[in-house]
């Protein structure tokens, strides 16, 4: 299970999460994925946008559509 690092879009505090093929739609990349900063300062959810490879190629603060998975960060 690949781990990705990233910031959060809302906060910029730095995020970890836990990523599969499963979890993004092969048919289009950059692919959705939506990502819940499971932090009790923060909270939120952003859309993060990953290529082939599962990384992160760019993120959005709202929910876009064409995700077909929610997950939560790690720390």
């Amino acid at each position: 299970m690949p781990l990705r690092f990233n910031t959060c879009p809302h906060c910029q505090q730095r995020i970890v999460f836990k990523i599969e093929n499963e979890d993004i739609d092969p048919s289009q990349y950059p692919a959705p994925v939506y990502i819940i900063h499971k932090d009790n300062s923060c909270g939120k959810l952003s859309t993060f946008y990953v290529d082939s490879l599962l990384r992160v190629s760019y993120k959005e603060l709202e929910k876009k559509p064409g995700g077909i998975k929610t997950l939560e960060t790690t720390s």
